[in-house]
C-alpha cells in the first residue's frame, strides 16, 4: 500500500519527536560536575542518599555536597574528598548525583541520580 502525503508527514513527525526524546534522555545524565555526599566531621564521602533534600552548597545535618569536575577522580564511598569544591558550580553548568559508589574519573554519563542546574 503506497504511503500518502498525510501518513508520510505523520511518520516524519513521530520520528522527529522520538529523536528529541532520546536526545533529552541522553542529556539527562551528562553533567559538568559529579555531586558526591560528604560527612562534615570526617570529610569523607558517604552514600548520596544521606544528602537527599540538599540541592546546593553548605552542610545540612552534618552532610553536604562536594562537587567534582568532569575529568577529575571522584572518591569512593568512605574515601577522603579531594580535587573538587564544596562551592556549587556556576549557574551555566550542571551537576548530577548518583555517581558510582566505587569512585572513578567523572566523565559524560554514568549518573544514576538527579541532575541540577543551580549555582549556590
Amino acid at each position: 500500500m503506497p504511503m500518502t502525503r498525510k501518513s508520510a508527514v505523520v511518520t516524519v513527525g513521530a520520528v522527529a519527536l522520538a529523536s528529541l526524546g532520546l536526545y533529552a534522555a541522553a542529556e539527562d545524565d551528562d553533567h559538568d560536575y559529579a555531586g558526591v555526599c560528604v560527612d562534615e566531621a570526617t570529610q569523607r564521602r558517604v552514600a548520596d542518599d544521606q544528602c537527599d533534600g540538599n540541592h546546593g552548597s553548605g552542610f545540612h545535618g552534618g552532610r553536604g555536597w562536594y562537587f567534582v569536575p568532569r575529568g577529575t577522580a571522584a572518591p569512593a564511598v568512605g574515601a577522603p574528598v579531594s580535587g573538587g569544591s564544596f562551592t556549587a558550580p556556576p549557574r551555566s553548568q550542571s551537576w548530577g548525583t548518583g555517581f558510582r559508589s566505587e569512585g572513578g574519573v567523572v566523565t559524560r554519563g554514568g549518573f544514576s541520580g538527579h541532575g541540577f542546574s543551580v549555582g549556590g
